[in-house]
């Protein structure tokens, strides 16, 4: 059975759209609006609170299978008209896969209906190859691919003589010994227009579907006519490094030729003339001018809407879902209600890491990387039903923690399609419990339970909106693992702790890789890894530069902005066993602090948990000054001795050497701080995925609810810069 969905948006306001795509095996599909509460089924937990939403009236659908068509290329709508015979095809090419055993288009020119007139192809035979007409071969070219090797490949159709074929390796010191073929007569065809990177491309609705797309770099295609005098005439010719943030292939014939990027492929690509001391393709880029396209990129899935509804007006802000029901079977497309312009505000708002979410968006690692065999964990691993949903759809598209068919590293990801790793009953892999999204509802269930009133907005929201946005709320918490976030998010965030308001950071490993959001394709974000990082693959040398901002890549740590700064910890340690331990408490805090453990009695908290057991577990931070620290941060508390499965962060690592395990290296470790703000807030954060599934251990009470509760109860018993009364 397959029920799925994904919306247009990540989240709205009241009374604005929203589209809701679906796909499923049923002919009918019932939708309802709900509101998420608590998505954890546990028994040890409070169960799921999936709530009814009476504004919302329940409609019925129509059904149907829709696909996803994966891959990437430049589609050329007009080329004008003209005559085949007399016409020369040049790019240049860098082949990632040539031996996958498929046909992989390069440059295909196109006739009036869309028929294929001629195709430069690899062959599934790994063959340089020409094809005609309904596939016909025209030629074929035998080429001792090189790893990392450019290739010229040049074709020349002249009227009532053969075409010919020639291939000639390339690099920026020069060109080699060509190979060349010739074919049959060069058939007497019209061209009007062109496919670059795939055999043709057609456009079905929103979609749009490549077929045998090409693994590699391309760069400068042209395309020449020769005049009766000999000489040649520009038809169009791409200049792959202009407008690298767009999709945009643009045409420097003249003639405004312009292609159209599909897929999303990457751009700011090394080309065939990099010269390896350059590594921001914004100060050279004539030698990033390639695009590296793969048959597994994805940008848009491109489903027709089955729904289009207002969000009701006057709900509250909220993390909601369209419940999707068919021939038994349940799924949660989920999504945030924001406040709307005007409305009123809480005092505290809830920061749904988005960007994390989409940035691990359909993570297929499960797959990829051995946990058990590389002993990273102590237990067995057991996909869960989402994951197995997902490994029965590879058509759904990769995250930033997979890499491309051809090994290259993804840059880019979408929300665009369907994730079954963003629902509300989402157990990770790895930990057996809920991560990301699923996650952070223990938050949302506490602040609910507990009687906060809350807003919650998105890092998509943030990103476009910047300070603004914060500027009514005193307080800002974020979600378990806000982990990837742009330099206008952290530049949101200083101007809300410098202008008097707090932050709660109740996650781990946080504010760590620099994230950038495609100005024209906002369901876009990109993230180049670099060589430093705890990371799951890495980049390609010299691309390491955003094509969608121009900005460097790589941790935020590496420009200067230390998560440390921002909360007062940073990132020091990853660990997946069984039981993760709790924090022990500082006898030596000044009295300023003492309230945080008000009515707790315990010296050891968080020994309990819905995420491996405990509160401090999965990614964890640490305070250090030399890491950006602020000297007057408090240790609040520290995690009371973590496995060997724990091990010190990569980047930390100045050198190899033993020790490196939660027994013996004292870095390894979560802390549990408290930093006063000049402008009159103050932060508080806990250094700890795993910490938000302690808070609901014996019905909400206990030592981490009661921490959490102080500290939010300390910031609001603040001035604050809100107009908005406290309601609780």
């Amino acid at each position: 059975m397959t029920l799925t969905g994904y919306l247009n948006t990540l989240s709205a306001a009241s009374g604005e759209g929203i589209e809701l795509m679906i796909s499923a095996s049923a002919e009918r599909v019932e939708v309802d609006l709900v509101r998420l509460q608590h998505g954890d089924d546990n028994p040890a937990g409070p169960g799921r609170k999936i709530l009814p939403v009476p504004e919302f009236s329940s409609q019925t659908v129509p059904g149907g299978l829709q696909d996803v068509h994966l891959g990437s290329c430049v589609v050329v709508p007009s080329l004008g008209s003209h005559r085949l015979g007399g016409l020369e095809v040049s790019v240049l090419m860098q082949p990632t896969s040539p031996s996958s055993g498929r046909e992989q288009g390069i440059v295909a020119l196109l006739g009036p209906d869309g028929v294929g007139v001629l195709a430069i192809v690899i062959d599934a035979q790994g063959r340089l190859a020409l094809r005609g007409a309904d596939d016909e071969t025209l030629a074929v070219l035998a080429v001792d691919w090189q790893k990392d090797g450019w290739y010229r490949v040049h074709v020349e159709a002249s009227a009532g003589r053969p075409v010919v074929l020639r291939c000639t390796p390339t690099s920026r010191r020069g060109e080699g010994v060509s190979v060349e073929t010739e074919g049959p007569t060069t058939p007497d065809a019209l061209v009007t227009s062109a496919v670059i990177g795939a055999v043709h491309c057609r456009r079905e609705g929103r979609q749009w579907i490549p077929d045998r797309v090409f693994n590699g770099k391309l760069e400068h295609p042209q395309i020449r006519r020769r005049s009766d005098d000999g000489s040649r005439v520009p038809v169009a010719e791409w200049r792959f490094e202009l407008d690298q943030g767009s999709a945009v292939a643009v045409d420097v014939s003249g003639y405004e030729r312009d292609g159209i990027v599909v897929g999303s492929p990457a751009r700011a690509s090394t080309g065939h003339a990099w010269r390896h001391e350059e590594v921001d393709f914004t100060q050279a880029p004539e030698q990033y001018a390639a695009i590296h396209f793969h048959d597994d990129d994805l940008d848009d899935a491109g489903w027709a809407p089955s729904l289009r509804v207002a969000v009701p007006e006057g709900l509250a802000s909220g993390v909601y879902a369209f419940e999707l029901r068919a021939d038994g079977a349940v799924d949660h497309v989920p999504f945030v209600v924001r406040p709307g312009d005007g409305a009123r505000r809480a005092r505290t708002a809830v920061l749904l890491p988005t960007f994390t979410y989409i940035a691990y968006a359909n993570e297929r690692m499960v797959t990829r990387l051995d946990f058990e065999g590389d002993q990273m964990s102590d237990h067995a691993i057991h996909p869960g039903h989402r994951d197995l949903e997902l490994a029965e759809h590879p058509e759904w598209g990769l995250s930033l923690y997979d890499v491309h068919s051809d090994g290259s590293t993804c840059a880019y990801s979408t929300h665009l399609r369907p994730i079954p790793n963003l629902r509300p009953d989402y157990r990770a892999w790895l930990q057996n419990a809920p991560r990301h999204l699923s996650a952070d509802l223990y938050l949302i269930d506490w602040l609910t339970e507990k009687g906060y009133p809350f807003d919650v907005i998105t890092d998509h929201d943030l990103n476009r909106d910047g300070a603004a946005l914060l500027a009514d709320y005193d307080v800002v918490l974020t979600g378990s693992h806000p982990e990837y976030v742009s330099g206008r998010m952290l530049d949101a965030l200083d101007t809300h702790l410098d202008s008097g308001g707090s932050l709660m950071y109740l996650g781990g490993n946080g504010f760590y890789w620099v994230t950038s959001q495609d100005r024209e394709r906002p369901h876009l974000i990109e993230v180049r890894r670099g060589p430093v990082g705890t990371r799951p693959s890495e980049g390609a040398p010299g691309e390491g530069f955003h094509s969608t901002t121009g900005e460097p890549g790589g941790m935020w740590r590496q420009r200067g902005r230390w998560p440390n700064r921002l909360t007062g910890i940073g990132m020091t340690a990853q660990g997946w066993d069984s039981k993760a331990p709790g924090y022990r408490r500082n006898p030596d805090l000044p009295e300023s602090c003492a309230l945080i453990f008000d009515g707790v009695d315990e010296e050891v908290i968080g020994t309990f948990g819905l995420i491996m057991d405990g509160s401090s577990g999965d990614e964890i931070d640490r305070f250090d000054v030399g890491r950006g620290s602020p000297e007057e941060t408090v240790v609040l508390a520290t995690s009371t001795g973590h496995s060997d499965f724990y091990l010190l962060a990569g980047e930390d690592v100045m050198a190899s050497r033993a020790g490196l395990g939660g027994t013996q290296c004292p870095e390894v470790r979560s802390d549990m701080t408290w930093l006063e703000k000049p402008g009159g807030g103050a932060v508080f954060s806990v250094g700890s995925i795993c910490f938000l599934g302690s808070l609901s251990h014996d019905g909400y009470r206990n030592s981490i609810s009661t921490v959490v509760a102080n500290a939010l109860d300390e910031m609001l018993s603040r001035p604050g810069r809100s107009s908005v009364q406290d309601l609780r």
